[in-house]
């Protein structure tokens, strides 16, 4: 079950390692990386994972910083507190960061790895299914502010990723669905096959083959988006975004009480809402999707309704957005997202955004 990738990044001269295996962590790789590294290793993790893995930990010669688990912990004030408990422990520009958990723990630790004494190196060791699929590939690292998610940030790729299976076999199953969205995200954008076999696959998942294989899928879809796109300055990038633009404001609106999975897939049904509304798919394509959601139990639920000003208050801070006018990731069908004249995303009229939001708001309000 040990595979490998490689990703280029072009604006740095890196390549970073992408390996995949089943306890492989703990067994082979970070205690060979330890035992031959010469830079001053750190491992960030959060407080679950410490207490899940603190004896594993323990066993190696290297300090370990944490902090308090959950995205409302994904802030400047972590990073800023991080930093201190590093330059306390006298850690210079030749540092490692090692960031142990799942997708706040690598933005948090990569930022952290990114500006520390002007950047050092960073390792990702994904433990959650979102973190394996998506927020340990392509480099991007960031923090949230109470104006938005991931609004304070830059591109860092890691030297090094490990994608270990075992790691599921701990997570709980509420932090499944925001892995399942990603994969399921990965496949309405490029990959039919992908889509496809999720959709037969839901009884599948206790298989841990089954498992890696849309694993190795995603990252593979992701790695060859990042190395055409590096820095989303070309626009392929942006596929990446579908119902993200949507979805990280619900984050924000909903003061992230929400799962990141049940946001974004609420923001790719919105998006696929405009996109039937634009006559770019039938309505048939996008009950479909919603049917494969719920085929994966995702909680397609708001707290409350929302209005359109607190959105597009949000919604014009997002990073595809043109002098404070949001764009938006669009389906054109299942395994493609429409172009735009290779801008991959495209602005939508405020009548339409407006009966979009309406339309959230009626079908996914508790």
């Amino acid at each position: 079950m040990e595979q490998e990738l490689k990703l280029k990044t072009h604006w740095k001269p890196q390549l970073t390692k992408v390996q995949f295996g089943v306890g492989c962590v703990f067994e082979t790789h970070l205690p060979s990386l330890l035992e031959k590294e010469e830079r001053k290793c750190v491992i960030v993790t959060d407080s679950n994972l410490e207490k899940l893995y603190g004896k594993e930990l323990e066993k190696f010669d290297c300090k370990v910083f944490s902090f308090l688990a959950g995205e409302a912990s994904k802030t400047r004030e972590t990073k800023l507190m991080l930093e201190d408990h590093m330059l306390a422990h006298k850690f210079g520009r030749d540092s490692l960061v090692i960031g142990l958990g799942g997708g706040v723990v690598g933005d948090v630790s990569g930022y952290l790895a990114a500006t520390y004494c002007r950047g050092v190196a960073h390792v990702q060791i994904p433990t959650s299914l979102l973190g394996m699929v998506d927020a340990s590939i392509g480099g991007k690292t960031a923090v949230n502010t109470p104006y938005g998610k991931n609004m304070i940030g830059t591109f860092h790729p890691p030297r090094e990723v490990w994608i270990d299976g075992s790691f599921l076999k701990t997570l709980p199953k509420s932090e499944w669905v925001n892995g399942f969205v990603e994969i399921l995200k990965a496949g309405l954008i490029i990959s039919p096959p992908l889509f496809q076999a999720m959709h037969e696959g839901v009884e599948k998942w206790d298989d841990l083959e089954f498992a890696m294989d849309r694993i190795y899928e995603s990252v593979t879809i992701k790695r060859d988006v990042v190395e055409e796109d590096p820095k989303e300055e070309k626009g392929l990038r942006r596929v990446l975004n579908l119902g993200h633009t949507f979805g990280h404001a619900i984050e924000t609106l909903e003061e992230f009480t929400i799962p990141h999975g049940v946001a974004v897939a609420i923001g790719i049904l919105v998006s696929c809402f405009i996109s039937v509304e634009m006559g770019l798919i039938g309505k048939d394509t996008c009950k479909e999707i919603e049917e494969v959601f719920k085929l994966y139990s995702i909680p397609l639920r708001l707290n409350k309704a929302h209005s359109i000003e607190d959105l597009m208050s949000l919604l014009a801070l997002d990073k595809k957005a043109l002098k404070a006018s949001p764009r938006f990731v669009l389906l054109s069908g299942i395994g493609e997202v429409a172009s735009f004249g290779g801008e991959y995303c495209s602005e939508v009229e405020f009548p339409l955004l407006e009966k979009a939001l309406e339309w959230m708001n009626a079908n996914f309000t508790n």
